[in-house]
């Protein structure tokens, strides 16, 4: 394994020369330390899940002692690999290459733009603004708020503006680059690399969880389930998740065009099943609009968590 892939594979940041281009076409504001500051009580390790302490320059678990670096002012908490990593038989299928997809920050930037530039692109974005403005606005304001994956920032100010504090969580450190340079300076937001399958925060320790665009990524529903249940173990109030609907007409069409031209079948979840991984996991799924009728399988599922002494005994 060459040097730039063994820094993929164990979440170090690369190094550049003063001439690559990602030293030079991204200026990043500097990320307000205070923020990080504040948070470091309600962290975890995603590996032992004991308490994290903060040091000049990285980040230091108290139980296991792995050391996480702080690069570029972004903490380095991504655990690699996927749902296989909480039992000690991993499957076939994986989500491990999903992950090493834009680590770089001119791969983040390309994908990004699509956005910017595709017309059925932006017409997805725009809806997805109503959605998420629809489901944030009836919850009450947020202190904290986690965003994962984050992305390039492509949903981040709608989401922002529901919270006092944002982090933006991806597994991508480009993602995030990207995303910084984006917003500019703004204060009271934290960028940190983070897998969703080992999110380095305590149980309960956050107001909401907004995940966009990650669960149709996942090859298998026990990964896809084991997703719901990690949301919402640090969701103190709610969660708000997108999900492709197995009864969905775009997914039915799909199914029935099989026979013909041998599509692989989109990596779906229903209704049904994920308001009992609800209930599993102490909340209610309240809602779950389509992102369009016949032209997406996309839904956004709202998830409150219950309130403990309403729950059955």
């Amino acid at each position: 394994m060459s040097a730039v892939d063994q820094q993929l594979h164990d979440g170090s940041p690369r190094e550049y020369p003063p001439d690559h281009p990602d030293s030079q076409e991204f200026d990043l504001q500097p990320q307000d330390s205070t923020v990080l500051e504040d948070l470091i009580g309600s962290t975890s390790c995603p590996e032992c899940s004991s308490d994290l302490i903060l040091n000049s320059n990285e980040i230091r678990c108290g139980g296991c002692e792995l050391i996480f670096p702080v690069y570029d002012g972004i903490p380095l908490l991504a655990l690699r690999g996927s749902a296989e990593t909480w039992a000690n038989v991993a499957p076939l299928q994986t989500s491990c290459d999903y992950q090493l997809e834009y680590e770089e920050i001119d791969a983040a930037a390309g994908y990004n733009e699509a956005y910017l530039d595709e017309r059925t692109k932006r017409w997805s974005t725009e809806r997805e603004y109503k959605l998420l403005n629809r489901l944030l606005s009836g919850q009450p304001r947020c202190d904290t708020l986690l965003n994962i994956p984050s992305g390039g920032g492509r949903l981040s100010e709608t989401i922002a503006k529901y919270t006092n504090t944002l982090v933006e969580a991806d597994i991508a450190l480009g993602q995030l680059r990207y995303a910084r340079h984006r917003a500019g300076a703004v204060n009271n937001r934290l960028w940190m690399t983070a897998s969703a399958f080992h999110i380095p925060f305590k149980d309960e320790s956050l107001d909401g969880v907004v995940c966009c665009r990650l669960c149709h990524h996942l090859p298998t529903p026990i990964k896809r389930e084991r997703l719901v249940a990690e949301l919402l173990r640090v969701a103190r109030q709610f969660v708000v998740m997108t999900f492709f609907d197995y009864h969905s007409p775009k997914n039915s069409l799909r199914r029935m065009r099989r026979a013909f031209d041998n599509k692989p079948p989109k990596m779906t979840m229903n209704r049904n099943r994920l308001s009992k991984l609800a209930l599993e996991n102490g909340a209610e799924l309240i809602g779950a609009p389509t992102l369009s009728c016949l032209f997406s399988g996309h839904r956004y599922a709202l998830m409150v968590k219950r309130d403990p002494g309403a729950q059955e005994t």
